[in-house]
């Protein structure tokens, strides 16, 4: 499993594009997260992605997918969701703060035959891991950023 995530754009040359694809292709797994739900960072690997798939897609993972429930000794992320920091502002000049929400755990994949070969989220969930709190940081609390973690890294040691 090869975990990646950052913040600003990026590109990958050819020859890593060719090596992802390799490792993918043998059975190794990507997880990626956006830090901070960064825009310039989720852009860039959603691009990339395109590039070293150009014949799957990133496609969001239903809900109810074996990857989020408990069905590889992890926790049942489809029942029980998940709770998310969504930054809001009262109004132009007040206050930043961040609002909790109980949601699905919003998750993208790149699908190679009957297994996920990548794993992203567009939502922070590395910051989250080491515990940064930040009301700008749109993402994951830190136990469910631990969850949604902990299922992908049980599925990838199963495939």
């Amino acid at each position: 499993l090869i975990f990646m995530h950052g913040r600003t754009a990026f590109r990958l040359t050819a020859a890593e594009q060719k090596r992802l694809r390799e490792y993918v292709d043998r059975g190794g797994m990507l997880m990626a997260d956006s830090i901070c739900a960064s825009k310039a960072f989720t852009e860039s690997f959603r691009r990339e992605m395109a590039a070293v798939f150009p014949d799957q897609k990133l496609e969001r993972l239903a809900e109810n997918d074996r990857l989020l429930t408990a069905a590889y000794g992890g926790f049942d992320l489809a029942k029980d969701k998940v709770t998310r920091y969504d930054p809001q502002t009262t109004d132009d000049k007040g206050p930043i703060r961040a609002d909790k929400r109980k949601v699905a755990p919003a998750l993208e994949g790149v699908k190679m035959g009957d297994r996920w070969g990548v794993i992203f989220s567009p939502y922070d969930i590395s910051c989250a891991l080491e515990k940064h709190k930040s009301l700008e940081c749109q993402g994951y609390t830190h136990e469910d950023a631990a969850r949604i973690a902990l299922n992908v890294l049980l599925y990838s040691l199963q495939q």
